[in-house]
């Protein structure tokens, strides 16, 4: 689950909790940017992306050591152009994709 506070520490919402694709079960970073929220699934092998609301609305991402694939992701980061990288653990690599889930490289 992941738990919104704003500057004042004051609960703002959580999400996650939900059912099927929208819900975590193994989170292990998480970014904003792009007007989403990104959240790693080390367990799961995916990058699942919320609004800024908390919806859901997709994931990227499988087990694997090719392009795109995941072996434990965890830290994630935007950069100011909006692309996403992804610190694949196991794999001992960092992806990069568009705001959209494409690996560039």
């Amino acid at each position: 689950e992941v738990i919104v506070f704003d500057k004042d520490l004051k609960l703002i919402r959580t999400f996650g909790q939900g059912s099927r694709d929208g819900k975590l079960k193994y989170p292990a970073g998480v970014a904003v940017g792009n007007n989403v929220i990104a959240v790693s699934e080390f367990r799961d092998h995916v990058v699942k992306k919320f609004s800024l609301q908390g919806d859901y609305l997709s994931k990227f991402g499988s087990y694997g050591s090719r392009d795109g694939q995941f072996n434990n992701p965890r830290g994630l980061c935007f950069n100011t152009k909006g692309l996403l990288y992804v610190v694949d653990n196991s794999n001992c690599r960092v992806q990069v994709f568009t705001g959209i889930g494409n690996n560039i490289w």
